[in-house]
Order: structure tokens, then sequence, then C-alpha cells
């Protein structure tokens, strides 16, 4: 039996229970597809989410956790805490850990096979010294807002 199954069909009975509904797979993947109509509009090759509401809207999880979502290819959901939660919440298949912030960048590289040349964050939201980590962070990549 996949172990991953087991737990997410024992977890919904429970939550059921309680009033908790999982987010499908088809409703994240049509608002991951709105949000990139939205970014090549605004000519953004990718977008880091990093606030808790548009983690959970996009991915399905409340888990500390960021998600990279790239104009091209996948999502790629990068966990802080609580790994296997995240892999019950989201329906996203690729949901990996993640130690530190440092590491961000070598996973997208190695989720893509390059660093975005402009990346989008929720300015409206983020800290200055947050913004100024991402900004060191991904030093050939253009910063763009995507709050709207």
């Amino acid at each position: 039996m996949n172990y991953r199954k087991w737990v997410q069909d024992e977890l919904r009975g429970f939550s059921k229970s309680l009033g908790f509904r999982y987010t499908p797979f088809k409703e994240i993947e049509a608002r991951i597809s709105k949000l990139k109509s939205a970014m090549e509009t605004q000519g953004m090759d990718a977008l880091l989410v990093v606030q808790k509401m548009d983690l959970y809207y996009l991915s399905g999880t409340t888990q500390d956790s960021l998600l990279f979502v790239p104009l091209e290819g996948r999502p790629l959901l990068l966990v802080r805490r609580e790994l296997e939660r995240a892999k019950i919440d989201s329906p996203l298949e690729d949901v990996i850990a993640v130690t530190s912030i440092r590491e961000v960048p070598a996973l997208i590289q190695g989720h893509c096979g390059r660093l975005p040349s402009s990346l989008g964050l929720e300015l409206d939201l983020l800290p200055v010294r947050e913004y100024a980590r991402y900004e060191a962070l991904f030093k050939g990549s253009r910063l763009a807002d995507s709050s709207s």
C-alpha cells in the first residue's frame, strides 16, 4: 500500500468529521493556470510566493513554505517545516524540504535548469528586510511586484 495515500485517506476521514476539506488538484491547477496568464502579461518568468494566504490559495497547504511558480513547467513547493504534512495537504507533485533560505536558488535551478531572469514577489506585503534578502539571493534576476 502507498503510505502517502494511506495517510491522506486517514486524514481525509478525520478532517471531514471536523469539517475540513482539502483543495482538489483541479482547483489548484486552474488557479495556477490563471496566475501564469497574469505572469506572462506582466513579463515575469517566475513567481516566488512567500505570504501564507497566497501560499494556501495556490498550493493547498499552510505549512511553513515557499512556492516557486515558473511560467513554463510545474510549481515547486519548498517546505521549511512539516514536509510530510505539506505532502498530504497539497496536491502539487513537486514538494521538497528546504532547511535554509540560502538553498532556494540552487533548488530552483535544479528544478528548472536555470534561475529566472524576472522573479515576481508580493511586494505589497513583503518586509524590506526580506526583499533585501531575496535581492541578494537572486542577483541576476529582476525582482518585480506580483501583488496584482
